[in-house]
């Protein structure tokens, strides 16, 4: 499977045409402050991120980078994650394409470890009514010396919806553990929701203040650590 994914990634990169386009992109950075964080419990984090996504004749691109901070706690952490189209199916159906994903998680834990997994998938765009974007993508996830060396398949769900300057896009993560018998399957459900007050600060770039709830069972694949947190939030798209 692992060897599969690989040959359609390395297919896609190679398909890429010399005058590839740029269709859209945006830039982002943000700051979240708040508490009940599983992995720094009884502290107050505040997390900044970087983020940029994009569309290309040859796909899309999703990169973001994490800096938590509270009290004694840091941690860094990211992620590298193009999808190349394979093929363009119909606007008007469910399924708008065939796309190979790649996803490098990247990072530095509170105690040193560094963190390295490698993700690759099979995913899709997605007509969902009502909202402004979806995709579905399965991944087999290689996780490195942190996680023990461990593989597992995940499914990652991305939305967004938008009305006027309210807004709530966020995405779903499902851990199936099938290769650590002390692993447990892993839900990540993690959306924003916000309102942008650009227009009152008179900027047509996007100022958008909200919250971002983490919903996170069975966190890392540990039984019963679960995590429930709210954070503010202020964005700003660049």
């Amino acid at each position: 499977m692992q060897k599969t994914l690989l040959a359609l990634a390395a297919a896609s990169l190679v398909s890429i045409p010399a005058q590839a386009e740029q269709f859209w992109s945006d830039t982002s950075v943000s700051l979240l402050n708040g508490s009940n964080y599983e992995f720094a419990k009884d502290v107050d984090i505040t997390t900044m991120t970087l983020e940029h996504v994009s569309g290309h004749s040859w796909g899309n691109l999703f990169f973001f980078q994490d800096r938590h901070k509270g009290g004694s706690y840091s941690e860094s952490y990211g992620e590298f994650s193009p999808s190349f189209t394979l093929t363009k199916l119909s606007d008007d159906g469910f399924f708008k394409d065939i796309n190979a994903a790649f996803t490098y998680e990247f990072g530095t834990t509170q105690g040193g470890q560094s963190l390295d997994n490698y993700l690759f998938g099979i995913g899709s765009n997605l007509n969902v009514p009502g909202l402004d974007f979806a995709s579905a993508t399965v991944y087999m996830a290689n996780n490195e010396e942190f996680y023990g060396n461990s593989k597992d398949y995940q499914l990652t769900v991305a939305f967004g919806y938008s009305s006027g300057n309210f807004g709530i896009d966020g995405f779903m993560d499902y851990s199936f553990s099938n290769d650590v018998d002390s692993k447990k399957n892993s839900m990540n459900f993690t959306p924003q929701i916000t309102y942008n007050i650009g227009p009152m600060l008179g900027t047509d770039n996007k100022v958008k203040v909200g919250v971002e709830y983490s919903y996170w069972t069975n966190q890392f694949g540990i039984n019963d650590q679960d995590q429930n947190a709210v954070s503010l939030l202020l964005k700003a798209h660049l």
